[in-house]
């Protein structure tokens, strides 16, 4: 009777200790995010990121990070990661927020369960994000740039985007037009 019944016990803390493993998801702060996004005299685009996270007490390791693309017209060989330069994996299985994307395994550096870790993405090229301007089409080309964001994700994020136009645009060129959906911020930007 008590060998039985030490076995249930047992039996009992391994579903709960599994179950409870089991059970976690993803949930952290994105601290910081920086973007460097360059506009390249050729029509291309060229990403450059900075994310810092805190992953919360008791939440999934953050082992890959799914970074979300504008579409699906990026060069997968131009894409590199690392923390400290030291260099990440790049995977195409991309299961965060959107349909285009990439994931960075994390490696030895996956971000434990309270603890806070960063990482450094670059995306050398993206094709098709320049279109026909609005306003004047023949003189011309507008583009829109959205940052990486994750529904996982609370918290205030301290966000910085930098938009670096080609080196051959007059500075009298460059024009600004409000989001279709509208700025949400009280000033334009």
């Amino acid at each position: 009777m008590k060998r039985r019944i030490i076995l249930l016990l047992v039996t009992v803390l391994l579903l709960v200790t599994t179950s409870s493993a089991a059970a976690q998801e993803y949930s952290f702060n994105l601290n910081q995010e920086i973007v460097h996004v360059f506009w390249n005299s050729d029509g291309t685009l060229s990403l450059d990121y900075y994310f810092v996270f805190t992953n919360d007490p008791g939440a999934h390791v953050i082992d890959f990070v799914d970074v979300g693309m504008p579409n699906s017209d990026y060069d997968f060989s131009s894409i590199t990661a690392d923390v400290d330069g030291n260099s990440l994996s790049i995977s195409s299985d991309f299961k965060g927020d959107g349909p285009y994307g990439f994931a960075v395994d994390m490696g030895a550096y996956a971000i434990q369960p309270g603890e806070a870790g960063h990482v450094h993405i670059a995306v050398g090229r993206i094709t098709h994000m320049l279109y026909n301007d609005t306003n004047e089409p023949k003189t011309y080309a507008s583009g829109e740039f959205s940052p990486a964001y994750w529904t996982t994700a609370h918290g205030a994020t301290d966000l910085t985007v930098v938009f670096h136009l080609p080196p051959d645009m007059p500075p009298g060129e460059p024009r600004y037009h409000n989001p279709a959906g509208g700025w949400p911020g009280n000033d334009a930007p």
